[in-house]
This record gives C-alpha cells, structure tokens and sequence, in this order.
C-alpha cells in the first residue's frame, strides 16, 4: 500500500511520526506530498499541487495529518482524481480549541462561525475521520454531524523510541527526592496552575526533602508560572525552555513520577495526550486527570493515578503517597507500560490504520463518490 501523507504540516510533530511509524510497521511505503506548515495560503495550494505531481503515483490513501483541516478540501479534490479515499487526523477541532478551550477567539462571532465552517468541511469530505478518543469522536458527531460510521478510533501512543528507552530505563531504588517531571504545553488543557499549587503545598509541608519537580515546555500560560514560581521562593520547582524531542524524553525516562494534564475543560476530558502515553511506554508511574477518556484505556491504581480535575491537593496527596511507597510506583509502571504497549504501541496502531484504510474503500463516500470505481478495483483484486 502507498499512502500519500498530505498537507502543510510538521513532519517532525509527535503524532504525525507515530502515524508514519504505525503504518511503515504494516509494510505501507509513505508518500510526503507537504508544504511547511506557516506556508501562505496561495503559495500553499501551489506548493502542494506541484509536490503532487512530483511524487504522487499510485496513491492507495491519502492521509491529512493533524491541524490540516485547511488542506482536506484538496486533499477531496485529488482523491476524486486518482480514485483514493481521504482520511483526516484532525486531533483537535480548530473551533473548540481557539473558542472553547484558549478562548482567543469570541463564541458567535463572525471569526469563531468561520472557524466553525471550516473545520465542519472538513469532517464531511473526509472519507475516514481518526479520532483518539470515543469521546472525541462522539464530540464530531454531535457538534459537527460526523456520521459515526465514518468514524475510526487510534489512540494518540508513543513512538518507537519511547518504548526503546522504557527497555533500558533503571527501575533501581534511588534516595533522594521524588524527581517528578511534567513534559509539555502551558495551555489550560494542561492544568499547570493545579501542578504548581501541589508542588507548593508539599514543598510547604515538607520543605525540599519529599520532592523535586522540573517542568519543561512552554506555551501562554508560562509568564504566570514564571511569575507564581518566583513570588512564592520555591526551592523544589525547576522550570526548563521547550527543547528537542530527544532531550525531553531522556529528562522522562529518568523521573520517577510523570505528570500528565490536570485542566478541567471539556476539551480536557475527551483526550489521553502524548505525554500520557510516553511516560507510560518508558515504564515512568504516571499521574493524571479522571476522565472518561483515560478509562477507555487504563484503570486507576493499575495502569496509572488518576485525580479530580483541578484538584491540586488530591495531586499533592498523589505525589506523596507514591513517594512513600516505591514498590506500588514499580508495580504501576510495569502494568502501564505492558498496557501502553498494547494500546499505543506503532505496531499496535497500525493494525487499526489498516483496517480503517481498508474500512473507507467499502464506506459510503460523501457525495456517494467513487462507488462504482472502487466497486470495480475490489472485483479485480
């Protein structure tokens, strides 16, 4: 099978790599037909049309990666033209992130329905629409009329070098603090807010010996972290820039609790992010919201901890409890990473892209395109 991943789109982003592994991991020869991301609109259809006809022959599937709602109506178009079906990561819906969830953008507003449009075009000409969570998925259906049948769940998982570290990462006993590490945005998806409180109130109950937290990324909320760290001399909290993907995770694999996202959005509870899965594919105990997204993978106290929302106390209680108990963090991280690999591993996630791709030929396209075409095709097959 030859799959075009097609569209503006970072090629080095976590989820757009761990796609290409899962599908190269079932034997699937990838196609790039991209632009950089921050292309301009004009020069974007333009770069992407000549990339097409450079490279693009015999096509089985065309893939948009994730954030390309933009680039799904070319994708339609070409879709039309060489007879393939289009599936769309979207990850995210554009709407909800800039309205609901950053809140950039004024809910009924002339730039908010234009938003809306764009990203609801591009759930309907999508023959095939991944989704990482059913609540997720569920989210299409009811704000954007996604038929559930065009729906295919694949988990967000970890990469190959994720897994790869976890086989070599030490589960020896360490004295010392608890190093905990969070890896990620500072967006309100994330919750930092609840984490700096929690490691203020256990640096307060138990000045610098109980735990030791390094934050590393960025994002909007950063300036207040910055601010909050410094006004409250907190000795435990180190705050590290946005770094290579490599270096992140090796500053993971070496913590002995990760945390996940922590914000009470509904956003928040319809996803189980990277960083979750990451930490859980390098055998890290890792802590993170309840949600009903979360269970469709893991269960408290087995795979994972899970806390309230928001809730920076449940958080601090968390942390303490698992630093004072090492066999239960080791009993837990072996369990998340046998669970991790069976969920989200790329071999695991290209077993469901397989079928998905295999799933849209037989689909009903929008339009009720291609049907006699692709009728054809699996006769002769």
């Amino acid at each position: 099978m030859r799959v075009a991943l097609f569209g503006a789109f970072d090629p080095s982003y976590t989820r757009t790599r761990i796609l290409r592994e899962a599908l190269e991991s079932r034997g699937a020869e990838i196609v790039t037909v991209g632009a950089p991301p921050d292309t301009p609109p004009v020069l974007r259809e333009a770069t992407l049309a000549l990339s097409w006809l450079r490279r693009a022959r015999r096509i089985d599937a065309i893939l948009v990666p994730s954030f390309g709602h933009r680039d799904v109506p070319a994708a339609e178009l070409l879709g039309r033209i060489v007879d393939s079906p289009v599936l769309f990561d979207p990850l995210v819906s554009r709407w909800d992130t800039q309205v609901r969830d950053l809140g950039r953008v004024r809910e009924g507003s002339i730039t908010a329905g234009r938003i809306r449009a764009g990203d609801r075009l591009a759930l309907s000409l999508a023959d095939i629409i991944l989704c990482d969570t059913w609540e997720h998925g569920d989210f299409y259906s009811a704000e954007f009329g996604v038929p559930r049948r065009k729906l295919c769940r694949l988990p967000v998982g970890a990469d190959t070098l994720a897994f790869q570290l976890g086989e070599r990462r030490s589960a020896a006993a360490r004295t010392g603090p608890l190093e905990v590490v969070y890896v990620g945005g500072y967006l309100p998806l994330h919750g930092m807010p609840a984490i700096l409180d929690a490691a203020t109130e256990i640096e307060d109950r138990h000045g610098t010996r109980l735990a030791r937290f390094t934050l590393i990324g960025g994002g909007m909320l950063l300036p207040r972290i910055e601010r909050d760290t410094a006004a409250r001399g907190l000795r435990t909290v180190r705050l590290l820039p946005r770094m290579p993907y490599e270096e992140a995770l090796g500053y993971l694999a070496r913590a002995d609790v990760a945390l996940g996202i922590f914000g009470t959005s509904e956003k928040a509870g319809r996803v189980v992010p990277h960083k979750v899965f990451q930490a859980m594919a390098l055998g890290v105990p890792t802590i993170t919201r309840r949600s009903a997204a979360v269970a469709e993978f893991f269960r408290d106290e087995e795979h994972l901890v899970l806390v309230p929302a928001g809730n920076s106390r449940a958080l601090a209680r968390a942390v303490e409890s698992l630093a004072g108990d090492p066999e239960r963090r080791a009993r837990i991280a072996h369990a998340g990473r046998q669970v991790a690999r069976a969920q989200g591993s790329p071999a695991r996630l290209g077993g469901l892209r397989a079928g998905s791709s295999q799933r849209s030929r037989g689909a009903p396209a929008p339009g009720a395109r291609r049907g006699r075409a692709r009728r054809g095709r699996a006769a002769r097959r």
